[in-house]
């Protein structure tokens, strides 16, 4: 019981470091790709322990959402929290959906955590949601939107970041 509650405060700790971001290209190099060949040692990760920078932004899937990306949260070599974002520059706003945390790791803040993070890589930017928010959701949203610009208000995405189909 002891070690659950240990891991449970470790996992929660997780929420303050969110300045710990490793980026993750869209697409390796050549040359990030050669470099990983000639020096392996470099690109070893040990996720026996805890990784020095536990948050990852990577994009996401390539084929489902250009330009959508990821962040998510790692204890040890468990995924433990993730949400899939898009940013437009132009319009300066930001979309958030399908905040997710796994199972055990549920209610330990990552969620609001990660939202404050791109908050704070993304500052000036209004955020809101593509979709509408579940009913047993609702409170997560209105908790986290307070005193954010757009609130994670339901909001369609642009035309910079989700072209118009031709009908």
């Amino acid at each position: 019981m002891a070690e659950k509650e240990a891991e449970i405060r470790a996992v929660a700790q997780l929420a303050d470091h969110v300045r710990w971001v490793r980026e993750w290209p869209d697409k390796p190099t050549w040359r990030d790709r050669f470099h990983r060949w000639v020096y392996p040692e470099l690109y070893r990760f040990d996720w026996a322990a805890t990784p020095s920078r536990p948050w990852v932004d990577r994009p996401a899937g390539a084929f489902e959402r250009t330009g959508w990306r990821i962040r998510a949260a790692y204890f040890g070599s468990d995924l433990v929290f993730e949400v899939e974002y898009v940013v437009c520059d132009l319009c300066e706003l930001g979309w958030v959906e399908s905040p997710y945390s796994y199972e055990g790791y549920k209610r330990c803040g990552l969620g609001s955590a990660a939202l404050r993070s791109l908050r704070r890589a993304y500052p000036g930017l209004q955020w809101h949601t593509g979709g509408g928010h579940f009913r047993e959701s609702e409170p997560f949203w209105k908790s986290v939107g307070v005193d954010v610009p757009g609130g994670y208000a339901q909001r369609e995405r642009c035309h910079h970041v989700e072209p118009r189909r031709a009908r």
